[in-house]
């Protein structure tokens, strides 16, 4: 594989899958996050795997890790997962300047930060972009409006790079649903609030990280070449829609 590849919030959850799963396959991938234990361990597993600490809150950190990506790849990037961000469920009337300003930097500014810094190496790479929106970004969710709206976001930002630099660069967006990472820690330890949130999924399960890595996987690599500007749900069919009574209940 020629390149490096960028992962964000690489050392946990469905960053973590990503890094692990592009790894496995001989990629050299520069795991960005701010878990130095963590991220030490997985560099430490797989040879091909460079740990970088960084907060995406910060341009220069987001600017050492992008320069580090083009030192190991020979100033290419050949693909750049967008995956760090941070959840926030606060009734929108309760929601500050600051609680909105902090999702939006962590959610879509550090995306628009690796984006353009990588954009010269990954042009020279024909490399992909693969940025990690939500279902709350294709959808309301009560409760949520700050994290919606960063989220949705992605979706648009993702579609008017397609069409700016799809020549040379693709770029694409998944939204995942429930994912056991440690976003799902407490609903995971509710049996009551987990029930009810399996009873609007089709595929009556949460899913794996891993599940995750292998559809980004799948958009960095050449099998998905005519892929761009896509928004793909990753969420059992839970955004397919209007969930409706069972059809014997209407008889």
């Amino acid at each position: 594989m020629t390149g490096a590849y960028i992962v964000t919030g690489g050392t946990h959850g469905i960053g973590a899958a990503c890094v692990e799963h592009l790894a496995s396959q001989g990629a050299k991938v520069v795991c960005v996050g701010r878990d130095t234990e963590r991220g030490s361990q997985i560099a430490g597993a797989f040879p091909t795997v460079t740990f970088c600490r960084a907060d995406v809150e910060n341009e220069a950190d987001c600017k050492a890790a992008v320069d580090l990506a083009l030192t190991v790849g020979d100033g290419q990037i050949a693909g750049l997962v967008n995956n760090a961000g941070m959840s926030m469920r606060r009734a929108f009337i309760d929601t500050t300047t600051a609680d909105w300003d902090r999702i939006f930097a962590v959610n879509t500014r550090s995306v628009y930060l690796f984006t353009r810094l990588s954009l010269p190496g990954l042009i020279r790479a024909k490399g992909s972009v693969v940025t990690v929106s939500s279902v709350a970004g294709m959808t309301g969710a009560e409760g949520m409006a700050a994290y919606c709206a960063s989220k949705a976001a992605l979706i648009g930002l993702t579609q008017a790079l397609a069409l700016e630099q799809g020549r040379d660069v693709r770029f694409n967006v998944i939204c995942p649903g429930q994912v056991n990472t440690r976003m799902m820690a407490s609903t995971m330890a509710n049996p009551n609030i987990l029930n009810a949130l399996l009873r609007t999924i089709p595929a009556e399960r949460i899913a794996d990280p891993r599940e995750v890595a292998e559809v980004v996987g799948w958009l960095l690599s050449s099998n998905s070449s005519f892929i761009n500007g896509a928004v793909i749900p990753v969420d059992g069919g839970e955004t397919a829609g209007i969930q409706q009574l069972p059809l014997g209940s209407y008889n």
